[in-house]
């Protein structure tokens, strides 16, 4: 499932921190009630383009922990 955020930054600067950008802790996955926060375990890359260009973005990937764990 997709999740949005608003970094509060342009796509350039963005492109420009790549995986340093500031992800956002998950809390709660969005498709059970679990309380339990996800946790980010890599990336994929996107293209934009856009009338000034185009751009290579990094999106965070996260995961549920496994419920049968400790």
């Amino acid at each position: 499932m997709i999740q949005f955020h608003d970094f509060g930054i342009d796509i350039q600067t963005y492109t420009d921190r790549g995986k340093e950008n500031d992800f956002p802790d998950v809390n709660q996955c969005p498709h059970v009630l679990s309380r339990r926060p996800l946790r980010r375990h890599g990336y994929y890359q996107r293209y934009a383009l856009t009338a000034e260009g185009e751009y290579h973005l990094w999106i965070a990937r996260y995961a549920r922990e496994n419920a049968a764990k400790p």
